[in-house]
């Protein structure tokens, strides 16, 4: 029920009409008509997040309780929180053996399940007396600017300013993708395709069978320089080329080989390398990583190469 207190007021009552489960119903259709024609946008998010958190579990409040009471609003608020952050996931995992886990399910199956709910909350309150329903009493005082000096005008002014801000920074900050960590993962595989079984004993000439892998995740376009060689550090060591097509490697002590890798952010790089060393001793086998010239990752294994026997 709408109606004038007096000439700077508004009221609303949702006993005689329930303008609080027609509110939830237009919220519920906007946000399917905002994923239909724009998807992704800030009002998908807007929308999206009382849709998820809180309007299933009010609408099952409603129509669990139509009256007014034994529930205040303060309990029914609490309610509609904690009931929607259980029927979200409870619908979730029913989709889940019944269909599958995405947007369109989840939007479909949660909107059909409010609309019901409404329903239901509508049919219940019609059945009780008004004065019994469930009840919102909403008042809207127009300001009289008459009574407020200047100062108390400008603080109004800048409250509302204020107000609107946050609620703008707020919306940014829940729309704006956060960047995340930056790192690139660099790692080296035996044999077997696992962390394991890495060679640590070689006969001179001897070829031993490992994977490299590089995987950018450093939100951007990122040109590698991997190296592969002998020695005790990289900055110790002089190029001796480029690592062959064929990916056959023999190494000589102090001198490394590299290559150019190229990667996208999220993009994985792996490459089979079959490493042999050409004179007996005690080798520090390193691979590394360098970026606009500088050595950024490293890993490497000790190797004993001994003499035919």
């Amino acid at each position: 029920m709408i109606h004038q207190a007096g000439a700077t007021s508004l009221e609303i009552h949702t006993d005689e009409r329930p303008w609080d489960l027609l509110v939830i119903v237009l919220l519920t259709l906007l946000l399917l008509l905002v994923v239909a024609v724009a998807q992704g946008s800030i009002l998908q998010t807007v929308l999206g997040l009382p849709f998820l958190l809180f309007i299933p579990g009010y609408a099952l409040i409603s129509a669990l309780f139509p009256e007014d009471e034994p529930l205040d609003h303060v309990e029914r608020l609490a309610l509609s929180f904690g009931l929607s952050i259980a029927l979200t996931p409870l619908t979730g995992l029913l989709l889940n053996y019944i269909w599958e886990i995405s947007l369109a399910p989840i939007l479909i199956s949660l909107s059909t399940l409010i609309l019901a709910l409404c329903g239901l909350a509508y049919l219940r309150r019609r059945e009780i007396p008004v004065e019994e329903r469930f009840d919102i009493n909403l008042r809207i005082d127009k300001p009289d600017w008459s009574e407020y000096d200047t100062i108390d005008k400008l603080l109004a002014v800048g409250t509302v300013i204020l107000l609107i801000s946050s609620v703008a920074l707020a919306a940014h900050i829940i729309t704006t993708p956060r960047t995340g960590e930056r790192f690139t993962e660099f790692y080296i595989l035996g044999p077997g395709g696992m962390a394991d079984d890495y060679m640590t004993s070689l006969t001179v000439n001897q070829s031993s069978h490992l994977m490299v892998g590089i995987v950018n995740r450093e939100h951007n376009t990122v040109n590698y320089e991997l190296c592969i060689g002998l020695g005790n550090e990289p900055l110790n060591m002089t190029s001796g080329g480029e690592i062959p097509e064929d990916h056959d490697i023999s190494l000589a002590n102090n001198t490394y080989l590299s290559t150019n890798v190229n990667l996208e952010h999220l993009q994985v790089w792996q490459q089979h390398v079959n490493v042999s060393i050409d004179e007996p001793g005690s080798y520090r086998l390193m691979f590394f990583l360098r970026v606009e010239g500088e050595v950024y990752r490293t890993l490497h294994l000790w190797v004993t190469v001994t003499e035919e026997s």
